[in-house]
Protein backbone atom coordinates (compact mmCIF):
# COMPACT_ATOMS: atom_id res chain seq x y z
CA UNK A 1 0.00 0.00 0.00
CA UNK A 2 2.52 2.55 1.00
CA UNK A 3 4.28 1.11 -2.32
CA UNK A 4 1.01 2.39 -4.71
CA UNK A 5 1.00 5.95 -2.64
CA UNK A 6 4.03 7.06 -3.40
CA UNK A 7 3.41 5.85 -6.92
CA UNK A 8 0.01 7.83 -6.55
CA UNK A 9 2.20 11.03 -5.31
CA UNK A 10 4.46 10.77 -8.00
CA UNK A 11 1.66 10.84 -10.55
CA UNK A 12 -0.33 13.59 -8.68
CA UNK A 13 3.39 15.90 -8.79
CA UNK A 14 3.12 14.94 -12.51
CA UNK A 15 -0.15 16.34 -13.01
CA UNK A 16 0.75 19.46 -11.44
CA UNK A 17 4.37 19.97 -13.16
CA UNK A 18 3.99 18.62 -16.27
CA UNK A 19 3.32 15.88 -19.10
CA UNK A 20 3.29 12.16 -18.43
CA UNK A 21 -3.90 10.74 -21.56
CA UNK A 22 -9.64 8.41 -19.28
CA UNK A 23 -11.17 8.25 -20.83
CA UNK A 24 -13.07 8.90 -25.02
CA UNK A 25 -14.97 6.68 -23.06
CA UNK A 26 -15.24 5.82 -19.43
CA UNK A 27 -12.15 3.87 -18.24
CA UNK A 28 -13.70 1.51 -15.94
CA UNK A 29 -15.82 -0.30 -18.87
CA UNK A 30 -13.28 -0.01 -21.53
CA UNK A 31 -9.52 -0.96 -21.36
CA UNK A 32 -8.77 1.03 -24.71
CA UNK A 33 -5.99 3.46 -24.79
CA UNK A 34 -6.37 6.78 -25.74
CA UNK A 35 -6.60 10.58 -24.74
CA UNK A 36 -9.62 12.24 -24.50
CA UNK A 37 -10.40 15.40 -25.13
CA UNK A 38 -11.55 18.55 -22.26
CA UNK A 39 -13.42 19.85 -25.33
CA UNK A 40 -15.09 16.64 -25.81
CA UNK A 41 -15.58 16.25 -22.22
CA UNK A 42 -16.66 19.74 -21.56
CA UNK A 43 -20.08 19.02 -23.92
CA UNK A 44 -20.99 16.27 -21.74
CA UNK A 45 -18.47 13.75 -23.41
CA UNK A 46 -20.43 13.99 -26.98
CA UNK A 47 -17.90 14.23 -29.96
CA UNK A 48 -18.14 11.14 -32.49
CA UNK A 49 -20.63 13.41 -34.77
CA UNK A 50 -19.65 16.76 -34.32
CA UNK A 51 -16.24 18.18 -36.05
CA UNK A 52 -13.72 19.57 -34.14
CA UNK A 53 -9.07 19.33 -34.67
CA UNK A 54 -9.18 17.28 -31.42
CA UNK A 55 -11.31 13.80 -32.26
CA UNK A 56 -10.31 12.05 -35.17
CA UNK A 57 -7.74 10.51 -33.50
CA UNK A 58 -9.34 9.00 -30.73
CA UNK A 59 -12.99 9.58 -31.39
CA UNK A 60 -13.44 9.42 -34.88
CA UNK A 61 -11.49 8.72 -38.06
CA UNK A 62 -13.65 9.53 -40.79
CA UNK A 63 -13.89 13.52 -39.59
CA UNK A 64 -10.46 13.80 -41.22
CA UNK A 65 -11.17 14.98 -44.52
CA UNK A 66 -13.49 18.04 -43.35
CA UNK A 67 -10.66 18.43 -40.96
CA UNK A 68 -8.32 21.64 -42.23
CA UNK A 69 -4.37 20.66 -41.92
CA UNK A 70 -2.76 21.59 -38.52
CA UNK A 71 0.31 20.53 -37.02
CA UNK A 72 0.61 20.19 -33.44
CA UNK A 73 3.81 21.01 -31.82
CA UNK A 74 3.50 19.94 -27.94
CA UNK A 75 0.20 19.09 -25.71
CA UNK A 76 0.32 18.96 -22.12
CA UNK A 77 -3.02 17.93 -20.16
CA UNK A 78 -3.86 16.56 -16.99
CA UNK A 79 -7.00 15.43 -14.88
CA UNK A 80 -8.05 14.96 -10.89
CA UNK A 81 -10.87 14.32 -8.95
CA UNK A 82 -11.53 17.35 -6.42
CA UNK A 83 -10.81 14.59 -3.45
CA UNK A 84 -7.54 13.57 -4.00
CA UNK A 85 -5.62 15.92 -1.26
CA UNK A 86 -8.17 14.42 1.07
CA UNK A 87 -7.24 10.93 -0.01
CA UNK A 88 -3.48 11.78 0.62
CA UNK A 89 -3.75 13.46 3.55
CA UNK A 90 -5.95 10.66 4.79
CA UNK A 91 -3.31 8.01 3.96
CA UNK A 92 -0.29 10.25 5.23
CA UNK A 93 -2.04 10.47 8.43
CA UNK A 94 -4.34 6.94 9.27
CA UNK A 95 -2.86 4.54 7.12
CA UNK A 96 0.25 4.87 6.65
CA UNK A 97 0.79 4.36 10.30
CA UNK A 98 -1.55 1.66 10.70
CA UNK A 99 0.29 -0.47 7.81
CA UNK A 100 3.66 0.05 9.53
CA UNK A 101 2.56 -1.23 12.74
CA UNK A 102 0.68 -4.01 10.70
CA UNK A 103 -2.57 -2.55 12.20
CA UNK A 104 -1.92 -3.10 16.14
CA UNK A 105 -4.38 -1.03 17.02
CA UNK A 106 -7.02 -0.46 19.80
CA UNK A 107 -10.28 -2.64 18.47
CA UNK A 108 -12.31 0.68 18.86
CA UNK A 109 -9.64 2.63 16.64
CA UNK A 110 -9.20 -0.17 14.60
CA UNK A 111 -12.85 -0.71 13.02
CA UNK A 112 -13.15 3.62 13.20
CA UNK A 113 -9.87 3.44 10.30
CA UNK A 114 -11.05 0.77 8.53
CA UNK A 115 -14.75 2.51 8.73
CA UNK A 116 -13.25 5.82 7.76
CA UNK A 117 -11.39 4.04 5.01
CA UNK A 118 -14.31 2.64 3.44
CA UNK A 119 -16.42 5.83 3.55
CA UNK A 120 -13.92 7.89 1.87
CA UNK A 121 -13.07 5.22 -0.94
CA UNK A 122 -16.82 5.28 -1.90
CA UNK A 123 -16.16 8.02 -3.58
CA UNK A 124 -14.09 6.62 -6.31
CA UNK A 125 -10.64 8.73 -6.80
CA UNK A 126 -9.24 9.55 -10.70
CA UNK A 127 -5.87 11.19 -11.79
CA UNK A 128 -4.38 11.38 -15.88
CA UNK A 129 -1.95 12.79 -17.18
CA UNK A 130 -0.78 12.96 -20.52
CA UNK A 131 1.46 14.49 -23.28
CA UNK A 132 0.35 14.82 -26.74
CA UNK A 133 3.67 14.69 -28.64
CA UNK A 134 4.87 15.97 -32.33
CA UNK A 135 1.12 15.12 -34.18
CA UNK A 136 -0.45 16.16 -37.65
CA UNK A 137 -3.34 16.02 -40.16
CA UNK A 138 -3.10 16.85 -43.49
CA UNK A 139 -6.52 17.06 -45.58
CA UNK A 140 -6.58 17.68 -49.68
CA UNK A 141 -9.18 16.48 -52.14
CA UNK A 142 -11.03 14.03 -50.15
CA UNK A 143 -8.63 12.10 -48.38
CA UNK A 144 -7.30 13.54 -44.56
CA UNK A 145 -4.37 11.80 -43.22
CA UNK A 146 -2.86 12.23 -39.19
CA UNK A 147 -0.70 10.64 -36.99
CA UNK A 148 1.10 11.41 -33.84
CA UNK A 149 3.00 9.87 -30.68
CA UNK A 150 1.08 10.21 -27.27
CA UNK A 151 1.24 9.12 -23.76
CA UNK A 152 -0.91 8.72 -20.78
CA UNK A 153 -0.72 7.36 -17.41
CA UNK A 154 -4.38 7.14 -15.39
CA UNK A 155 -5.34 5.85 -11.95
CA UNK A 156 -8.42 4.59 -10.42
CA UNK A 157 -8.78 4.51 -6.33
CA UNK A 158 -11.76 3.10 -4.90
CA UNK A 159 -13.09 0.62 -1.43
CA UNK A 160 -15.86 -1.81 -1.08
CA UNK A 161 -16.87 -3.86 1.90
CA UNK A 162 -14.88 -7.35 2.01
CA UNK A 163 -16.62 -8.51 5.00
CA UNK A 164 -16.66 -8.10 8.80
CA UNK A 165 -16.20 -4.66 8.53
CA UNK A 166 -12.83 -4.69 6.75
CA UNK A 167 -12.60 -2.26 3.41
CA UNK A 168 -11.50 -3.72 0.10
CA UNK A 169 -8.90 -1.26 -1.66
CA UNK A 170 -8.74 -1.32 -5.56
CA UNK A 171 -5.94 0.28 -6.84
CA UNK A 172 -5.28 0.82 -10.61
CA UNK A 173 -2.30 2.11 -12.47
CA UNK A 174 -2.21 2.24 -16.26
CA UNK A 175 0.55 4.25 -18.67
CA UNK A 176 -0.14 3.85 -22.36
CA UNK A 177 2.59 4.96 -24.82
CA UNK A 178 1.11 5.16 -28.19
CA UNK A 179 2.15 5.62 -31.77
CA UNK A 180 -0.94 5.66 -34.42
CA UNK A 181 -1.82 6.59 -37.97
CA UNK A 182 -5.82 7.74 -38.98
CA UNK A 183 -7.01 7.79 -42.64
CA UNK A 184 -9.92 9.18 -44.02
CA UNK A 185 -11.87 9.19 -47.55
CA UNK A 186 -14.97 11.06 -48.50
CA UNK A 187 -16.32 8.94 -50.76
CA UNK A 188 -18.15 11.67 -52.76
CA UNK A 189 -15.77 10.26 -55.58
CA UNK A 190 -17.42 7.14 -55.99
CA UNK A 191 -20.75 8.83 -55.65
CA UNK A 192 -21.83 8.70 -52.14
CA UNK A 193 -21.71 12.61 -51.27
CA UNK A 194 -21.93 13.35 -47.83
CA UNK A 195 -20.47 10.47 -46.65
CA UNK A 196 -16.90 9.61 -45.02
CA UNK A 197 -15.15 6.69 -43.60
CA UNK A 198 -12.00 6.47 -41.45
CA UNK A 199 -9.75 4.34 -40.16
CA UNK A 200 -7.23 4.56 -37.08
CA UNK A 201 -3.79 1.79 -36.59
CA UNK A 202 -2.62 2.15 -32.87
CA UNK A 203 0.67 0.55 -31.47
CA UNK A 204 0.38 0.76 -27.64
CA UNK A 205 3.12 0.09 -24.66
CA UNK A 206 1.41 -0.60 -21.36
CA UNK A 207 3.03 -0.34 -17.99
CA UNK A 208 0.26 -1.69 -15.94
CA UNK A 209 0.26 -2.15 -11.74
CA UNK A 210 -3.58 -3.06 -9.85
CA UNK A 211 -4.28 -4.45 -6.33
CA UNK A 212 -7.53 -5.37 -4.83
CA UNK A 213 -7.94 -6.93 -1.58
CA UNK A 214 -8.52 -5.89 2.09
CA UNK A 215 -6.79 -3.52 4.01
CA UNK A 216 -5.64 -5.06 6.48
CA UNK A 217 -3.60 -7.76 3.66
CA UNK A 218 -1.18 -4.62 3.02
CA UNK A 219 2.14 -4.80 4.65
CA UNK A 220 4.99 -1.78 5.06
CA UNK A 221 7.29 -3.58 2.64
CA UNK A 222 4.84 -4.18 0.00
CA UNK A 223 6.19 -3.46 -3.78
CA UNK A 224 3.83 -4.00 -6.74
CA UNK A 225 4.34 -6.36 -10.07
CA UNK A 226 4.85 -4.13 -12.65
CA UNK A 227 3.38 -5.90 -15.90
CA UNK A 228 4.27 -4.85 -19.49
CA UNK A 229 2.54 -5.34 -22.52
CA UNK A 230 1.98 -4.19 -26.23
CA UNK A 231 -1.24 -4.76 -28.58
CA UNK A 232 -1.81 -3.31 -31.54
CA UNK A 233 -5.48 -1.72 -31.95
CA UNK A 234 -8.35 -0.98 -34.75
CA UNK A 235 -10.94 1.80 -34.59
CA UNK A 236 -13.52 2.52 -37.55
CA UNK A 237 -15.38 5.22 -37.99
CA UNK A 238 -17.97 6.71 -40.36
CA UNK A 239 -19.90 10.19 -41.09
CA UNK A 240 -22.89 10.92 -42.85
CA UNK A 241 -23.97 14.98 -43.87
CA UNK A 242 -27.24 14.49 -45.72
CA UNK A 243 -27.90 16.55 -48.63
CA UNK A 244 -32.31 16.36 -48.13
CA UNK A 245 -31.57 18.69 -44.73
CA UNK A 246 -33.30 21.80 -45.68
CA UNK A 247 -33.25 23.92 -42.31
CA UNK A 248 -30.39 26.10 -41.81
CA UNK A 249 -27.19 25.02 -40.75
CA UNK A 250 -25.65 21.53 -40.87
CA UNK A 251 -27.16 17.83 -39.93
CA UNK A 252 -24.24 15.15 -39.14
CA UNK A 253 -24.60 11.53 -38.34
CA UNK A 254 -21.43 9.80 -36.60
CA UNK A 255 -20.46 6.49 -35.29
CA UNK A 256 -17.35 4.83 -34.80
CA UNK A 257 -16.15 1.29 -33.53
CA UNK A 258 -13.14 0.78 -31.11
CA UNK A 259 -10.78 -2.19 -30.80
CA UNK A 260 -12.51 -3.64 -34.07
CA UNK A 261 -10.46 -6.74 -33.72
CA UNK A 262 -10.58 -7.30 -29.60
CA UNK A 263 -7.92 -9.52 -27.91
CA UNK A 264 -5.42 -8.43 -25.16
CA UNK A 265 -2.22 -6.70 -24.00
CA UNK A 266 1.04 -9.75 -24.28
CA UNK A 267 1.25 -9.15 -20.62
CA UNK A 268 5.10 -10.12 -18.89
CA UNK A 269 6.90 -9.13 -16.01
CA UNK A 270 10.62 -7.92 -17.37
CA UNK A 271 11.68 -6.48 -13.83
CA UNK A 272 11.32 -2.79 -13.44
CA UNK A 273 12.33 0.04 -16.02
CA UNK A 274 15.49 2.08 -15.95
CA UNK A 275 13.33 4.62 -14.79
CA UNK A 276 14.44 6.83 -11.42
CA UNK A 277 10.72 6.75 -9.67
CA UNK A 278 10.16 3.34 -9.72
CA UNK A 279 13.40 2.61 -7.79
CA UNK A 280 12.03 0.77 -4.58
CA UNK A 281 8.36 0.98 -5.44
CA UNK A 282 8.08 -2.13 -8.04
CA UNK A 283 9.33 -5.35 -7.32
CA UNK A 284 13.02 -6.21 -8.63
CA UNK A 285 12.88 -9.83 -10.68
CA UNK A 286 15.57 -11.42 -8.03
CA UNK A 287 13.28 -10.25 -5.36
CA UNK A 288 9.76 -11.97 -7.54
CA UNK A 289 8.57 -15.45 -7.21
CA UNK A 290 7.64 -17.15 -10.76
CA UNK A 291 4.77 -18.59 -9.24
CA UNK A 292 3.35 -14.90 -8.38
CA UNK A 293 4.07 -13.54 -11.48
CA UNK A 294 2.43 -16.20 -13.18
CA UNK A 295 -0.99 -15.68 -11.25
CA UNK A 296 -0.02 -12.01 -11.91
CA UNK A 297 -0.07 -12.22 -15.40
CA UNK A 298 -3.42 -14.61 -15.80
CA UNK A 299 -5.26 -12.11 -13.66
CA UNK A 300 -4.20 -9.18 -15.92
CA UNK A 301 -5.02 -11.19 -19.10
CA UNK A 302 -8.58 -12.27 -17.83
CA UNK A 303 -9.27 -8.91 -15.74
CA UNK A 304 -7.85 -6.39 -18.57
CA UNK A 305 -8.86 -7.66 -22.13
CA UNK A 306 -9.46 -5.30 -24.65
CA UNK A 307 -13.17 -5.85 -26.04
CA UNK A 308 -15.03 -3.60 -28.32
CA UNK A 309 -16.50 -0.55 -27.62
CA UNK A 310 -18.62 1.51 -29.70
CA UNK A 311 -20.08 5.71 -30.05
CA UNK A 312 -23.31 6.64 -32.26
CA UNK A 313 -24.29 10.38 -32.52
CA UNK A 314 -26.00 13.12 -34.16
CA UNK A 315 -24.75 17.15 -34.41
CA UNK A 316 -26.19 19.83 -35.50
CA UNK A 317 -23.44 23.00 -36.65
CA UNK A 318 -25.14 26.71 -37.86
CA UNK A 319 -22.76 29.22 -38.29
CA UNK A 320 -24.00 32.09 -36.45
CA UNK A 321 -26.93 32.56 -34.17
CA UNK A 322 -27.71 35.81 -32.54
CA UNK A 323 -24.40 37.36 -31.05
CA UNK A 324 -22.49 33.36 -30.84
CA UNK A 325 -20.57 31.91 -33.72
CA UNK A 326 -19.74 28.33 -34.68
CA UNK A 327 -22.79 26.91 -32.55
CA UNK A 328 -23.00 23.21 -32.48
CA UNK A 329 -24.67 20.28 -30.47
CA UNK A 330 -24.04 16.77 -30.18
CA UNK A 331 -25.84 13.62 -28.49
CA UNK A 332 -24.03 10.45 -28.04
CA UNK A 333 -24.62 6.95 -26.89
CA UNK A 334 -21.30 4.71 -25.79
CA UNK A 335 -21.64 1.09 -25.48
CA UNK A 336 -19.32 -1.54 -24.39
CA UNK A 337 -20.22 -5.31 -25.54
CA UNK A 338 -21.49 -5.54 -22.10
CA UNK A 339 -24.97 -4.82 -20.21
CA UNK A 340 -23.01 -3.84 -16.55
CA UNK A 341 -24.46 -0.17 -17.14
CA UNK A 342 -28.01 0.81 -17.75
CA UNK A 343 -28.46 2.72 -21.29
CA UNK A 344 -29.27 6.35 -19.44
CA UNK A 345 -25.73 6.37 -18.17
CA UNK A 346 -24.21 5.81 -20.96
CA UNK A 347 -26.27 8.65 -23.17
CA UNK A 348 -24.37 11.76 -23.23
CA UNK A 349 -25.07 15.57 -24.78
CA UNK A 350 -23.51 18.65 -24.78
CA UNK A 351 -23.24 22.23 -26.76
CA UNK A 352 -20.71 24.77 -27.77
CA UNK A 353 -20.53 28.24 -29.00
CA UNK A 354 -17.51 30.75 -30.05
CA UNK A 355 -18.37 34.12 -27.88
CA UNK A 356 -15.48 35.56 -30.13
CA UNK A 357 -11.81 34.74 -31.78
CA UNK A 358 -10.58 34.02 -28.19
CA UNK A 359 -13.21 32.73 -26.18
CA UNK A 360 -15.23 29.26 -26.97
CA UNK A 361 -18.12 28.21 -24.09
CA UNK A 362 -18.97 24.16 -23.65
CA UNK A 363 -21.67 22.90 -21.57
CA UNK A 364 -23.67 19.10 -21.45
CA UNK A 365 -25.10 16.22 -19.52
CA UNK A 366 -22.63 12.98 -19.06
CA UNK A 367 -24.67 10.48 -17.51
CA UNK A 368 -27.46 12.86 -15.99
CA UNK A 369 -24.28 14.92 -14.55
CA UNK A 370 -24.34 18.58 -15.70
CA UNK A 371 -20.70 19.26 -17.50
CA UNK A 372 -19.23 22.42 -18.91
CA UNK A 373 -15.96 24.36 -19.66
CA UNK A 374 -14.08 27.04 -21.87
CA UNK A 375 -11.75 27.38 -24.53
CA UNK A 376 -8.98 29.58 -25.26
CA UNK A 377 -7.13 30.41 -28.47
CA UNK A 378 -4.10 33.01 -28.19
CA UNK A 379 -2.20 32.91 -31.60
CA UNK A 380 -0.52 29.15 -31.62
CA UNK A 381 -1.54 28.60 -28.03
CA UNK A 382 -5.03 26.72 -26.79
CA UNK A 383 -6.12 26.01 -23.46
CA UNK A 384 -9.50 23.75 -22.67
CA UNK A 385 -10.65 23.26 -19.46
CA UNK A 386 -13.72 20.72 -18.31
CA UNK A 387 -15.36 20.05 -15.31
CA UNK A 388 -16.98 16.52 -16.31
CA UNK A 389 -18.03 13.27 -14.35
CA UNK A 390 -18.22 9.65 -14.79
CA UNK A 391 -20.70 7.02 -13.76
CA UNK A 392 -18.62 4.40 -11.64
CA UNK A 393 -22.28 2.31 -10.83
CA UNK A 394 -24.99 0.86 -13.35
CA UNK A 395 -27.22 3.26 -13.19
CA UNK A 396 -27.16 7.13 -13.17
CA UNK A 397 -27.16 8.54 -9.90
CA UNK A 398 -25.23 5.68 -7.95
CA UNK A 399 -21.92 6.76 -8.04
CA UNK A 400 -20.32 9.40 -9.45
CA UNK A 401 -16.97 10.74 -10.12
CA UNK A 402 -16.08 14.56 -11.44
CA UNK A 403 -12.98 15.52 -12.24
CA UNK A 404 -11.16 18.54 -13.83
CA UNK A 405 -9.25 18.42 -16.77
CA UNK A 406 -7.16 21.02 -18.31
CA UNK A 407 -4.99 21.04 -21.85
CA UNK A 408 -2.38 23.24 -23.29
CA UNK A 409 -1.73 22.81 -26.87
CA UNK A 410 1.02 24.12 -29.52
CA UNK A 411 -0.29 24.23 -32.78
CA UNK A 412 0.02 25.23 -36.28
CA UNK A 413 -2.82 25.93 -38.60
Amino acid sequence: MHSHLRTVLFSLLVIVAGPVSALGQNNRYTERSFIPSPSVRAMGDAGVALLGKDRPFFYNPAQLPSISSYFSILGVQAAASPNIRKQINFYNRRVQPAIESNFDLEPDALEELYQDTYELGRQPLRGTGAVVLPSFVYSKNGIGVGGGLFAKTALNYRTKGAGLGVPSIYLLSRTDVMALLSLGVDLKTIGLPGVSVGVTGTRTRRLLAFENKPLDTFSADEAAILLQGNTYQVDVGGLYTPSWWMLPGTLTLGGAVYDLFGGQYDYSFEGSPRIPFLEGIVAESATVDTEAVRQEVERARRRFRLERSFRMGVAYRISSLSVLDGVGVAVDYQGYGHDQQHPLARLHLGGRARLNDTFTVRGGLSAGYPTGGLGIRLGVLRLDYAVHAFEEGRVPGQLRTYVHTARLTLRIE
